[in-house]
């Protein structure tokens, strides 16, 4: 899919940031669970869509991993002018307090900071540092830190690597 010739929108926004989470998918696997709910738009299917259990107001992007005190982080991607309405205003409180983090981003960037924020288990660590850190034959070779997602990173196994701790 070639983004340059389509208009710049939430859509683009949005497979930007699903082609970002692909691609650093195999050095943060947890990326593998974020996923899109097609919730929105104006169908002509809609009154069976709604008797099947679709829902207004609910954010955009998922991501179903535990973290920093949360069950999961949901993400309502705006793009320009987007307003966020009453009904994900509603959804999202109701999230909330069932232990969901819940975000507005506008555009991809925005997104990905948001993850990036939340798939960090130390706060002085950003998991840019993994996106960016060198790789040999897709293999990461790490960070000196506390802790790192990556599973296939050289300081992941302390056991291995007494001298080195991982991110």
């Amino acid at each position: 899919m070639n983004l340059r010739n389509m208009k710049q929108s939430e859509t683009t926004e949005q497979i930007k940031l699903f082609k970002w989470a692909e691609i650093n998918e195999q050095f943060v696997p947890e990326l593998k669970l974020l996923h899109h709910v097609p919730n929105e738009g104006k169908r002509t299917n809609g009154t069976v869509l709604k008797a099947a259990g679709l829902k207004t107001g609910v954010p955009d992007i998922v991501l179903p991993v535990p973290r920093r005190g949360f069950h999961g982080l949901y993400i309502e991607l705006k793009f320009g002018s987007g307003k966020v309405s009453k009904s994900q205003k509603e959804f999202m409180k109701l999230l909330a307090m069932q232990n969901y983090k819940t975000q507005v981003a506008y555009g991809a960037e925005e997104a990905r900071e948001i993850i990036r924020w939340y798939l960090s288990k130390a706060d002085n660590f950003n998991l840019i540092n993994c996106e960016e850190a060198p790789k040999t034959f897709n293999h990461c070779e790490g960070f000196e830190e506390e802790w790192t997602p990556c599973k296939t990173c050289e300081f992941h196994n302390p056991q291995e690597r007494s001298e080195k701790t991982c991110l």
